[in-house]
């Protein structure tokens, strides 16, 4: 299928591409939603740090209303994941999939991130009980008098550990085996916080066990038990479309973008997650702000 030009291709519809498509709705710009249904949004239980809502709004009840808010102008969806972004001789740029291709002078990747998750069985029910958590800059007020694990490597596995234990009571960092790989000032800091090293690597994780959120069966017999686990694995940028046409990323896989949210590819403007920045609801929406309205004022 093909459906002729549009002024901007939006390549993700969670809460930043939503956002674009509403401000692009608003300048009257002829757009296209692209969206593969795979926003992180309808994976939170409750989010309380979006403004407006004081006693927080559940994720996929988020995602229903902004998803209202952008068919009130018409904005068209498609719902298919682009598999191909190309860059035409005229400076336009062509998106393909297995249900058809689109063409547009700009446009807005919004495609997020995904969570490396751990080998933990039964994840989902786990996230709606609060025993499995991913964001600590969203929730770590709610753990507050908790026992929190944090399972991460290295510096990442402890600068975790180190900012979640502002709020928790106890927190233990499942280093697995990894604490050696840290500067020894860094370890001081943890020790400082009162936040603890598991002895040994995890051997098993089980979540929703009566009388205690999490259990964790280390490799040395140790059983440990925590209200609260923190899965710190890293995540997973979708930038493969950018960087496809050479726009530049880090090594974590966001990608760079000026002040008016473009890429290194002109023309190529990204929102969200996937965008050099805090990975938060509320600075994806203003990622998005900006990049349809710097659209808007160059067509």
């Amino acid at each position: 299928m093909d459906t002729g030009r549009f002024d901007c291709l939006i390549i993700g519809g969670g809460a930043a591409g939503l956002t674009a498509a509403v401000y692009m709705g608003r300048y009257k710009r002829r757009v296209l939603v692209l969206d593969d249904d795979g926003s992180r949004l309808n994976w939170i239980p409750r989010t309380r740090n979006v403004p407006g809502f004081p006693d927080g709004i559940e994720g996929p009840e988020l995602l229903s209303r902004m998803r209202a808010h952008a068919a009130k102008y018409a904005i068209p969806t498609e719902r298919t994941r682009v598999e191909r972004l190309l860059c035409l001789e005229d400076g336009s740029f062509q998106a393909e999939s297995a249900q058809g291709r689109w063409r547009a002078r700009f446009v807005i990747l919004a495609t997020g991130a995904r969570d490396v998750e751990p080998e933990i069985e039964g994840i989902p029910a786990a996230l709606q009980a609060g025993q499995v958590r991913y964001c600590p800059i969203c929730d770590g007020y709610e753990t507050q008098g908790q026992r929190v694990a944090v399972l991460g490597r290295g510096r990442h596995g402890l600068r975790e550990s180190l900012f979640i234990a502002n709020w928790a009571r106890e927190v233990t960092w499942l280093a697995m085996a990894t604490q050696e790989e840290v500067d020894p000032r860094e370890l001081a800091r943890l020790r400082d916080a009162h936040v603890r090293i598991a002895a040994s690597p995890p051997q098993r994780i089980e979540c929703g066990v009566a009388g205690a959120g999490v259990r964790v069966d280390l490799q040395d017999g140790q059983v440990l038990e925590f209200d609260t686990i923190y899965p710190a694995l890293g995540l997973h940028h979708a930038c493969e479309l950018a960087t496809a046409l050479g726009a530049r990323a880090r090594e974590n896989g966001q990608l760079e973008v000026d002040a008016h949210q473009q890429t290194t590819v002109p023309g190529l403007y990204v929102a969200g997650d996937v965008a050099v920045d805090l990975n938060q609801i509320s600075v994806a929406t203003g990622h998005a702000a900006i990049a349809a309205t710097a659209i808007h004022n160059r067509l």
